[in-house]
């Protein structure tokens, strides 16, 4: 990345494919039972671990490593009302809580702003959704679904015709050990 250039920047974990595909499994029941709103694309998903906004340096160093990978499962649906964002939650994780505090951190010891906001684990299915009345988001089906976190990646957020549109500009170097970690599951 240019230091003159500008971009948009945010620390983030890329979902695994099967847990992709029971994202968009996701999105589709969501759909299916009448919730509108702008859903984000497929290739879109991502787990902020902390937003940098507009920076002038390449802060792919920051990128905190995975020492030990672990799971993050699939649990449920959540609203941010203020924000307008209909969200999917992960199962409450101590190593997810950890390595979002360890990318942090990492930036505010080299003095690179980011949004001080508690980390809330999430994954933004939809903006400005409308939930019809009658329609319990507790009720929709979360399908189960697991991946292991393994690596941190920075992505640049650039406008596009539908919204923003996220790319992975560098990602953490993965652990070399093997982990005794599984996903739960495929789906």
């Amino acid at each position: 990345m240019m230091e003159n250039n500008r971009m948009r920047l945010f620390v983030g974990l890329e979902p695994s494919p099967a847990f992709r595909e029971a994202l968009a499994e996701l999105q589709g029941r969501l759909r299916a039972a009448g919730v509108a709103g702008r859903y984000l694309e497929i290739g879109n998903l991502h787990m902020t671990l902390a937003f940098i906004g507009m920076w002038t340096e390449d802060a792919a160093a920051l990128l905190p490593t995975v020492g030990e990978p672990f799971p993050i499962t699939l649990s449920c649906l959540g609203v941010f009302p203020k924000a307008k964002v209909l969200w999917a939650g992960v199962d409450p994780s101590e190593a997810l809580n950890a390595l979002a505090e360890q990318a942090r951190r990492s930036l505010a010891e080299a003095d690179v702003p980011f949004d001080p906001q508690p980390f809330n684990p999430h994954i933004t299915l939809a903006r400005k959704p409308v939930i019809p009345d009658g329609i319990n988001l507790s009720q929709i089906e979360v399908p189960r679904a697991a991946m292991l976190v393994n690596d941190v990646c920075l992505y640049r957020s650039e406008p596009g015709e539908n919204g923003a549109n996220y790319s992975v500009i560098a990602r953490s170097p993965r652990p070399t050990a093997a982990s005794p970690f599984v996903p739960l599951c495929q789906n």
